[in-house]
């Protein structure tokens, strides 16, 4: 590090310590145009002396925001989310917790697309309406704070170290979990838009979408869709193409009694049952 000016500058240099393949093959091949035939190593500089400025540049860069998570990325990042956190004991604490376990965290993403929180954008998720909604609600609030993983991680340590006795820790579990109780019980949400659907089937009932299926009010009618559909769950998303359109957009992951994986929409027959309809091959003939 040095100073100019008033202004703080670092730099970075390396140093091979051992070639291995380099040794072998002596970079001539693999060498950049502008890159010098010869590695300088690491430059020696002690404290108090004066260099020589060979040059300088202005670069211009642009800031671009993270790429959007897919279901791979999302559980890496759950795994490793207490790394994000601002205050360091507390990251310390928590860098190897994360979110969940092995065995929990692909649930919890199913979960999320079963509450209709986040939606799938080819291979991208992205959050819903309702998800936002949850979201902007509770993201100030303790049941939302990360960092407190780290302070109970951290009083526990103490409690192992015997600097600490278990008691104080659960009572502030105690008060905890009141400031929480009361939060969530004052919590007030906006109310999100909700679609109504007129029923395909009779026309003048009308879809009342419930967490395990989706029916007409019309007693007289009786139109059902469960969730369930062969292997997949239809979340509410497919629900209002389903009803508005007739059918789902293609859904991916349906498997046969094989277990042979394929893609199709879900829709209506002429009785308003579900079944399947597969995209078209390149003849524009459907696929079997």
């Amino acid at each position: 590090e040095c100073r100019l000016d008033n202004m703080d500058f670092r730099s970075k240099s390396s140093l091979v310590v051992s070639p291995g393949w380099r040794g072998i093959f002596r970079r001539k091949e693999d060498r950049q145009d502008d890159e010098p035939e010869t590695d300088e190593g690491t430059a020696i500089f002690a404290e108090g002396d004066t260099v020589p400025v060979s040059g300088f540049g202005l670069a211009q860069k642009k800031t671009v925001p993270r790429p959007l998570y897919t279901e791979a990325t999302l559980l890496a990042a759950m795994e490793t989310c207490g790394r994000e956190i601002a205050d360091e004991q507390a990251r310390e604490a928590v860098k190897e917790l994360g979110i969940g376990t092995p065995a929990t965290r692909a649930a919890i993403i199913t979960t999320l697309f079963k509450r209709d929180y986040i939606a799938r954008s080819g291979k991208s998720i992205l959050p819903t309406e309702k998800g936002l909604h949850i979201y902007d609600a509770v993201k100030d609030m303790l049941v939302a704070d990360v960092s407190l993983t780290g302070s109970w991680e951290k009083t526990l340590l103490q409690i192992e170290r015997h600097t600490l006795g278990p008691d104080t820790f659960m009572a502030s579990i105690t008060d905890y979990t009141r400031k929480a109780t009361r939060e969530i019980l004052n919590l007030s949400l906006p109310a999100v838009a909700a679609r109504t659907f007129t029923c395909p089937k009779c026309k003048t009932g009308h879809i009342i979408v419930r967490e395990k299926s989706a029916r007409c009010d019309n007693k007289g009618c009786g139109l059902t869709v469960y969730r369930r559909f062969l292997n997949k769950e239809l979340t509410d998303q497919h629900l209002e193409q389903l009803f508005s359109s007739g059918s789902t957009r293609l859904i991916k992951g349906f498997k046969g009694k094989k277990g042979v994986a394929f893609d199709a929409s879900v829709t209506f027959d002429a009785g308003f049952t579900l079944t399947l309809s597969f995209p078209k091959n390149g003849n524009g003939r459907k696929r079997k």
